[in-house]
């Protein structure tokens, strides 16, 4: 369940936490003293521990246009970051529980843990983290089998970088290695072990920046994926690829009215197996915040990008991605939103999806502890495409459906 539009990819953070003016801050995350949990200082570390309860109604959760249901959701964290001046150190464990008090069969858990660090070289810091996420994924996100009951995935991440500065120049290579793990579907009624999707990714790449002045600067990223499959299907082609990315573009961060950020290249997907072609696709990925006033932050997304196969008989999906979401201050401790996303598939093999979402929202801020907020959303999916393998012949992705979700969620921090 997903109550806030999606956020961009990790080089545009959609909001960045902060004060006043400072670059990448929106309405909805300027920091606001009187209102911010101070955390727990221990032997120097800051500690946040957070806690939200929800309640909320689903009209459609499986996307079948089924029975709609109330339910409840619990998500508790924690995380702690070092306070030393010269190296650093962060941990964070989170904790998700949906329960659906119609239909149980979709309770579901989810849960994670992180942990990086810092050492410090010269001017900058050797980073390294590692993140596992346990995750439920139903059947109604593109490109996705349409299930009955949540698939329980899971991915392991490790990431290592440093940035060398000279002077305008700064360049930080990165390398990382991911697992991802998918587990059973339930496909009109029969269980469907989706294994096959195993894989192991190994990246590498350069983001280098030149700083044109203290507010902008141009862009250039290549990165590189090989991308291996783990369990694949008898008499199924594989999905073995290498995946590579060129990205340049203009990052422009100034305190005024306009923030932005602009990437546009090219990303070229190959094959292991000869019956899937190479793939060369355009990409973008952008971020624009305007701020008219104090009280008024309008943030706009676009991404296009190639995606890894979520389902059988396929091999990927390009997908374009665009958001907007307006945030109004209507006064200090009550926060409005409104946002809209649309989602477009458009499969390498045939075929296309599109997700239309609107939604709404208001926040009021009671003191440094308690937020309570309530949320409407709606989505409205168009599109099919079937897929059928030897193995799997009835495998289908999710296809037309209308969803409508309501909730209302009490935050707690310390």
């Amino acid at each position: 369940m997903a109550l806030r539009a999606q956020s961009i990819d990790t080089y545009f953070p959609s909001g960045v936490g902060g004060y006043d003016e400072q670059l990448g801050v929106t309405v909805q995350s300027r920091a606001r003293p009187l209102y911010a949990a101070p955390g727990i200082n221990l032997d120097g570390f800051n500690i946040q521990p957070k806690l939200d309860q929800s309640l909320f109604y689903n009209s459609n959760p499986i996307g079948t246009s089924g029975q709609g249901t109330w339910g409840s959701s619990t998500t508790a964290s924690v995380t702690a970051g070092s306070l030393w001046s010269r190296n650093s150190l962060g941990l964070s464990l989170g904790v998700d529980t949906f329960r659906y008090f119609s239909l149980p069969t979709l309770n579901h858990t989810n849960w994670n843990i992180g942990v990086g660090g810092g050492y410090t070289i010269g001017d900058s810091q050797l980073v390294l983290a590692y993140s596992h996420q346990s995750y439920a994924q139903l059947g109604t996100s593109l490109g996705t089998v349409q299930t009955q009951t949540p698939i329980l995935d899971a991915i392991d991440s490790a990431q290592l970088s440093y940035t060398f500065n000279f002077s305008r120049f700064s360049v930080t290579p990165d390398v990382s290695a991911t697992s991802y793990r998918f587990g059973t579907a339930t496909v009109l009624g029969i269980p469907l072990n989706q294994q096959y999707l195993d894989r192991n990714a190994l990246a590498a790449g350069v983001t280098t920046r030149y700083a044109m002045s203290d507010e902008g600067g141009l862009l250039l990223v290549v990165r590189g994926v090989d991308s291996t499959y783990t369990n694949p299907q008898p008499g199924v082609p594989s999905n073995d690829s290498k995946n590579f990315l060129l990205l340049a573009g203009l990052d422009y961060q100034a305190k005024g009215v306009w923030r932005y950020r602009l990437l546009a290249g090219v990303e070229m997907s190959t094959f292991a197996a000869a019956q899937y072609t190479t793939n060369t696709s355009p990409t973008v990925q952008a971020s624009v915040i305007w701020t008219p006033t104090g009280t008024v932050t309008l943030t706009g997304t676009l991404t296009r990008s190639v995606q890894a196969p979520q389902s059988a008989g396929t091999n990927g999906f390009v997908l374009t991605s665009a958001n907007l979401i307006a945030d109004y201050e209507f006064r200090r401790n009550i926060l409005l939103q409104a946002r809209g996303g649309l989602q477009y598939a458009q499969y390498l093999q045939g075929g296309a999806q599109t997700n239309f979402t609107l939604g709404a929202g208001v926040s009021w801020l009671l003191n440094r502890n308690l937020r309570l907020s309530l949320d409407y959303d709606t989505t409205v999916q168009s599109g099919t495409t079937t897929f059928s393998t030897p193995i799997n012949p009835n495998t289908l992705v999710s296809g037309q459906y209308n969803q409508s979700l309501l909730a209302l969620t009490l935050h707690v921090a310390f």
